[in-house]
């Protein structure tokens, strides 16, 4: 396999990685509503669209049991199979061993293996497809009418696509005839090339493509399996699809665009347009010789069409054409770079501040800080993704491991448009899949106990995503036993983890779980039990600068928050000091700042905000920084679960970009710190969790 070879199955993998994650979402959604055509239709375009791509591509075995699969889909969607939760499952079964092939190229090749023919047999077997017959085992073809939603789906219609291959096609290695094959293949067709653009035989390179095609089908597709053929090409090629029956039927004609368009604009009527259509010869040419219309007129008309049909275009395609596909590590890269651009343009503004005071200079600077925040945004947001995404994901895994039980659990999600920095996304799947197993091992009750509860016999783990500020609450919550908070001590006192006359609050108890090796259960299976999961949780939160909370009441159920930042690249924040110490409080955060008459012994108290008492927390008593405070202090007013309270600060220095670095393991366990920056002169600020001094504070006080 040559380098470039190599470079086009790569792309072709990203993308067909791509399309099977979306499938399994898609065959997750059928199998909830199993009537409907949409969802059914999207699950035969894939399987659809990847068979045709790896033959393309090369990739024989791929194809060849893509093509299997989608014969027993394109059954059940012509209504000669049955729907069935195992017709599902086997197709779920198909798109992993497909994920698997991909996975090593040279698996996807060749013909096919004695796992994939035995699997398929079964598959036939069990959803009551004959390959032979093409109709159900101990079925006949089905008569009379078909339901509506079918009926709908294999309504035939005739398309006019226009496919012309741009310069850097064939050097991608793309193969336009094995485009048209696939396209011509799903219908009645004409294929028309295109050679107006052909220059002389000498003049022809090897590496570009001068031909164009104008492909007219008939075919019970719809417009998305037309497009889905060209989808790994779409980027390399002009496109533009017409359903030329929903157009005659509007028009209430079966004649060609061009002499509607002459017609509507008055240019000719239809008598004459009937008289040119039974000539010979083209339309246009037609007319012209008849003297009805002038080259003008046909010129105009034409380009009429053209932006017709290039409208059309956009207004289905513009996601698509305005999207392009980069590399998550080039995203990493450039975020690294805005980073460090932040800190130089800090360490800039704070020697302009020694060495000038001049309004030439700090206007630049100003403007510099302004195109770097507009920077830093743009930078940002590209890298937002929304949790649902990886929401999705866990369908999937609920299913299985419920069927595995013997156990009837239903995933509920919601704040899926909730967005999260594509780092912390990925540093946040492991998690949620520990938690989850969790619950459906530890937490949900078979359906005999449930019902002996009184609850209902399916139980329900729900996945929701808040967000608050600068972070997202990620939120676990299920309806079972609960813990168990007698268990949990006696296996700590076991362990030799606490004394048996040790005094510990409820959260203490609880956090026990999260020890390594920590284990209420007797004996450990495939899903859980080796006190393994909870500990992986609690170091990842560690290392993203997240924290976990957990509510549980015994046979109601568990609730587990993470509690997790936007981003773990750069924030805006306050740049505040306490004695010689500097702290960043964010941003998002902060609802105002306030001054604060301390006679010089300030402690966590009260002060009066806007005719309200408002509680505070004085930072230098919080982190023990020694020195007299201040008389005339700050307060900074923050916002915690829609309650406000204040950090008594010395001074506050103003805004600042704060680029987040990782704390060390020494500070994992310093409360009220996230993570670090590094200020314009080279030292460290630390990061303040607001949150987490609030509830500390509280404690106290309660105390």
């Amino acid at each position: 396999m040559t380098q470039q070879n190599s470079q086009f199955i790569e792309t072709f993998k990203e993308e067909a990685l791509e399309l099977l994650g979306k499938l399994e979402e898609q065959l997750l959604e059928l199998e909830e509503q199993p009537d409907n055509p949409e969802i059914l239709s999207a699950v035969f375009r894939a399987m659809h669209t990847i068979k045709g791509s790896a033959a393309m591509f090369g990739l024989d075995r791929i194809s060849t049991f893509a093509h299997e699969v989608e014969s027993i889909l394109s059954a059940l969607r012509d209504g000669k199979i049955s729907f069935s939760r195992a017709l599902i499952g086997n197709t779920l079964i198909a798109r992993d061993m497909i994920l698997g092939m991909l996975e090593r190229v040279e698996d996807g090749t060749g013909g096919m293996t004695a796992e994939l023919t035995v699997f398929l047999e079964e598959f036939r077997r069990e959803s009551g497809y004959d390959r032979t017959l093409r109709t159900p085992v101990g079925k006949s073809e089905p008569t009379g009418a078909i339901p509506e939603p079918l009926a709908r789906l294999n309504t035939m219609q005739t398309w006019h696509i226009t496919f012309k291959p741009r310069e850097g096609m064939l050097l991608r290695g793309l193969n336009p005839y094995k485009l048209i094959e696939e396209l011509c293949a799903m219908g009645d067709s004409s294929c028309i090339p295109e050679l107006g653009a052909v220059p002389p035989n000498e003049e022809l390179t090897e590496d570009c493509c001068r031909t164009g095609w104008e492909i007219i089908l008939t075919t019970a597709m719809d417009e998305n399996a037309i497009r889905d053929v060209f989808i790994f090409a779409e980027g390399d090629c002009e496109l533009q699809v017409e359903n030329v029956t929903e157009m005659n039927e509007r028009l209430g004609t079966e004649t060609a665009k061009l002499g509607e368009l002459l017609v509507s604009s008055g240019k000719i009527d239809r008598e004459s347009l009937n008289l040119a259509l039974g000539s010979q010869k083209k339309l246009g040419e037609e007319l012209l010789a008849r003297k009805l219309v002038t080259p003008t007129d046909i010129t105009v008309a034409l380009e009429e069409q053209k932006r017709l049909q290039k409208a059309q275009a956009e207004r289905k395609n513009r996601s698509e054409l305005d999207t392009i596909r980069v590399k998550s590590e080039k995203l990493d890269d450039l975020m690294a770079l805005v980073g460090e651009l932040v800190t130089v343009h800090a360490l800039i503004s704070e020697t302009a501040k020694q060495i000038s005071r001049e309004d030439g200079l700090s206007s630049a600077i100003e403007q510099f800080g302004r195109l770097m925040d507009d920077l830093r945004n743009n930078t940002m947001s590209i890298r937002m993704v929304p949790v649902g995404s990886t929401f999705s994901s866990f369908k999937r895994l609920v299913r299985d491991l419920s069927a595995e039980l013997g156990k009837q659990i239903e995933l509920v999600t919601a704040g899926g448009e909730t967005e999260l920095d594509k780092s912390v996304i990925e540093k946040l799947h492991d998690p949620l899949i520990h938690i989850i197993r969790n619950s459906l091992d530890h937490g949900i009750e078979s359906p005999d106990i449930r019902t002996a509860r009184g609850k209902p016999a399916t139980g329900t783990i729900r996945l929701e995503a808040i967000q608050s500020g600068a972070s997202v609450h990620i939120i676990v919550t299920d309806d079972g036993n609960g813990l168990d908070r007698g268990k949990i001590k006696e296996k700590a006192i076991a362990k030799k983890l606490i004394k048996s006359d040790d005094q510990l609050d409820d959260d203490q108890l609880l956090r026990l779980i999260l020890l390594p090796g920590f284990s209420t259960k007797a004996t450990a299976n495939a899903i859980s039990g080796r006190g393994v999961g909870m500990d992986v949780v609690n170091r990842q939160m560690e290392q993203i600068g997240g924290t976990l909370r957990l509510e549980s009441a015994e046979t109601v159920g568990t609730s587990i928050t993470l509690v997790i930042p936007l981003t773990l690249a750069i924030i805006d924040g306050l740049l505040v000091r306490a004695g010689d110490e500097h702290f960043v409080i964010p941003l998002s955060s902060v609802t105002a700042c306030m001054e604060h008459r301390s006679q010089g012994t300030p402690r966590n108290g009260v002060a009066v905000y806007h005719g309200r008492l408002l509680p505070y927390i004085d930072l230098r008593t919080f982190f023990d920084i020694p020195g007299p405070a201040p008389d005339l202090a700050q307060i900074v007013v923050v916002t915690v679960k829609e309650k406000q309270y204040g950090i008594f600060v010395d001074q506050v220095l103003g805004g600042s970009q704060a680029v987040i670095k990782p704390l060390g393991a020494i500070y994992r366990n310093v409360k009220g710190i996230s993570s670090a920056t590094i200020r314009g002169n080279g030292s460290i600020a630390l990061i303040i969790d607001v949150e987490q001094i609030v509830v500390a504070a509280n404690a106290d006080r309660e105390g």
